[in-house]
């Protein structure tokens, strides 16, 4: 009798093994093959922001890691206005944001020439040696036809939201810090967009320029030791639009393991926006394109050409364990006459296929 209630003792335990095992191999490959599914995170719409909401450049809190805090650009419909905002998510529910009520912290100054008639948000880094964050913003002047590069400063405060108000935002005194024709390169009529990054003591922009003939053809690089002061670097393009686009604008740099990462915006030239990948083992050279169709909205479920045919300003980050896409996007038609929208999904697999691009 008692060979008999061990046998069976070992096997319920047995049982109770395999079962554990079997859900935690479930487990696994469902969140390894998460469905994409796209949410909308922040909305158009009320005054600053009616025309379309942008540029999601996301940190985790510095005095609060449970949180993360967003920055993003707002305009009028056609692109006019232009101001930045913040929101807060949890570090749980990266996909679900509260949006500041008294947004928008910061907006275009009129009586700045270089961002006269708009502004749009281009990076944000902490930086924890002064305690602030360093919001980096492209400023247009819509009577000279130009764009230039401009930074404010901010206290990140004791809790790394509250103090991001107007009246602690401290605009540095020389910019632009990146205009069409200084810096030791002649970009001719646009610089705008810059992608920073810090690495080894040294800062770099990664920046699109426009000439009277080309419209965002590629992206050229910049340097600086302390963030404010920056010289172009000579040579050709880091990457080009063509022939794949028409033009290339907003972009974001993530390192992921040795490579880096960049998510850019591309302009077909006729028929919509997408996200696109270019990949690189150094910062400042070796850039190449991915693949087409990484990337492939009409893919996603839930995908609707009311809704998600357009898609630009893209943005990767790792949060909790997981990856988001974070993007804007808008129905089907003239893209400047739409209206655009804030989006987010969880995408744990295109890391993966990102990994697994030849070098």
């Amino acid at each position: 009798m008692k060979n008999s209630q061990e046998a069976g003792l070992r096997r319920v335990l047995l049982l109770i093994i395999i079962g554990s095992i079997l859900c935690l191999t479930t487990n696994k490959v469902d969140q390894a093959v998460a469905p994409q599914i796209p949410q909308k995170v922040i909305d158009y719409g009320g005054g600053w922001k009616d025309g379309q909401v942008n540029e999601p450049i996301i940190l985790v809190n510095p005095k609060d890691r449970a949180r993360l805090i967003m920055f993003y650009s707002g305009m009028k419909l056609g692109g006019s206005g232009g101001a930045i905002g913040k929101a807060w998510a949890r570090i749980d529910q990266p996909l679900v944001w509260h949006e500041d009520a008294a947004n928008p912290f910061m907006s275009a100054d009129a009586s700045i020439p270089f961002e006269a008639s708009a502004i749009r948000l281009d990076a944000v880094i902490y930086n924890q040696s002064s305690d602030e964050y360093w919001i980096y913003y492209t400023g247009s002047n819509f009577n000279t036809k130009s764009d230039a590069i401009g930074l404010a400063t901010c206290p990140a405060g004791r809790d790394g939201y509250s103090a991001v108000t107007s009246a602690n935002l401290r605009r540095n005194e020389g910019n632009p810090i990146l205009s069409p024709r200084g810096q030791g390169r002649d970009d001719e009529s646009y610089v705008s967009q810059g992608a920073v990054v810090r690495e080894g003591g040294k800062w770099y922009s990664i920046y699109s320029y426009r000439t009277p003939n080309a419209v965002l053809p590629g992206l050229r690089l910049a340097s600086s030791t302390d963030g404010r002061r920056w010289t172009k670097q000579p040579g050709a393009d880091l990457l080009s639009a063509a022939p794949e686009s028409v033009y290339i604008e907003w972009h974001q740099i993530y390192r992921i393991g040795r490579r880096y990462v960049m998510l850019y915006e591309g302009y077909n030239g006729g028929t919509r926006w997408g996200a696109d990948i270019a990949i690189s083992d150094h910062l400042t050279r070796g850039w190449k394109k991915a693949p087409l169709g990484m990337i492939d909205q009409t893919k996603w479920l839930n995908y609707s050409d009311d809704s998600l045919f357009h898609v630009a300003t893209p943005a990767l980050y790792r949060i909790g364990g997981h990856w988001y896409l974070y993007f804007q996007a808008a129905r089907k038609g003239y893209y400047i006459r739409q209206n655009w929208a804030l989006w987010g999904l969880q995408s744990d697999d295109l890391p993966r296929q990102i990994a697994a691009l030849p070098r």
